[in-house]
């Protein structure tokens, strides 16, 4: 029987494994944490446990075709979100031919994170938890690396990276368990910042790539959550540097030196709004095919992040666009969406990586 080994339980490692198994592998995952969905370790939010809703388009059967794993379980319907956009607000629905869904991430039972871990259980993966790996000397190749924003193996794998940072707040809601999103897009970051709930569970963030958020920045968004919706939360806490893909015309790339990238450290994510979640899953199947037949990887790896150079061109037209006229071209965007978005259809996610390439699977 062949052996596979994946660094990193994420969604990504999880997709990965279960695939292998399924065509023969035996197949050990080795995870930093003490369990799936558990405390993070990135500095600044030691752990702190994760208990919020991650918003992604997601065509569920689709998916379902193209992973082999049924998610709609854990996958919550999200018909609307709000938007507070430079001082005005905005309410989107979404169109029918947009499937747009909430996944509470963290360790509870109703977490995409543990559906995962029970089914790869289930299939008989053999996981070793409380694994630091600070390096990767050892491993064999073709092992799959996807270890997320965690620092040491982006500089061990001599990738390149951005640092970010998070200012969040996380916890649970006994009165209300409604999927519900509210984004914000001011001044306070070229980034953005969302409230999320999902299955009783709750968070906010505030985040930016490049450069540390100014405390100014993060008090105007407690503000805006207290002012607009009446969200408090008790503790908040900074979330130190961490590394997320670089916003380079180089990335995203399926390899580092003789190892198989996936998930967001191979830069599988959404440029733009930093969805990760479909791109974890697609590129975790993707690795699992590299590992079976490399040339058929790579190629698929290509076809799923098609789109990602049009994703760059508009973060960086955003991140670039005086603040003045970025306001007006917001507000005349999400004027038009109505009239453009039955149009387009499931157009309007094509730079999120593999949605178009699952949603048009056969």
């Amino acid at each position: 029987m062949k052996e596979q080994l994946i660094v990193g339980a994420g969604l990504s490692g999880l997709v990965a494994g279960i695939n292998l198994t399924r065509e023969g592998y035996k197949v050990t995952i080795k995870d930093r944490r003490p369990a799936v969905g558990g405390k993070l370790n990135i500095p600044g939010s030691e752990d702190e446990i994760i208990n919020i809703g991650d918003g992604t388009p997601m065509n569920l059967e689709r998916m379902f075709k193209y992973t082999g794993i049924d998610f709609s379980p854990v996958a919550v319907n999200l018909g609307s979100v709000e938007n507070y956009l430079y001082g005005k607000t905005f309410h989107l629905d979404f169109n029918v031919g947009e499937p747009t869904y909430l996944v509470e991430r963290g360790p509870g039972e109703l977490s995409i994170d543990r559906h995962l871990y029970k089914i790869a259980a289930d299939e008989g993966i053999e996981f070793q938890f409380n694994e630091t790996v600070r390096d990767c000397e050892d491993f064999p190749p073709d092992t799959i690396i996807a270890t997320g924003f965690s620092g040491e193996l982006w500089k061990k794998l001599g990738l390149p990276s951005l640092p970010a940072f998070n200012y969040q707040a996380m916890g649970t809601i006994e009165h209300d368990h409604t999927a519900k999103v509210i984004t914000y897009f001011d001044e306070f970051t070229r980034d953005y910042a969302f409230y999320s709930q999902v299955n009783g569970v709750r968070g906010a963030v505030l985040f930016a790539r490049g450069e540390p958020l100014r405390q100014k920045s993060k008090d105007r968004f407690r503000e805006y959550l207290a002012d607009t919706h009446g969200i408090l939360f008790d503790r908040w806490h900074e979330m130190g540097s961490y590394l997320s893909p670089p916003l380079t015309w180089s990335y995203p790339r399926l390899f580092a030196r003789n190892f198989i990238l996936t998930g967001s450290l191979s830069g599988s994510i959404d440029p733009f709004l930093s969805f990760g979640v479909h791109g974890a899953l697609v590129s975790g199947k993707v690795a699992a095919m590299t590992v079976m037949d490399r040339q058929k990887g790579v190629e698929e790896f290509r076809k799923i992040n098609r789109a990602y150079n049009a994703g760059l061109l508009i973060t960086k037209l955003h991140r670039k666009t005086p603040m003045p006229l970025l306001k007006r071209a917001t507000w005349s965007v999400m004027k038009a969406y109505p009239l453009v978005a039955p149009l387009m259809g499931n157009r309007l996610f094509a730079t999120l990586p593999g949605y178009m390439k699952v949603s048009n699977s056969k």
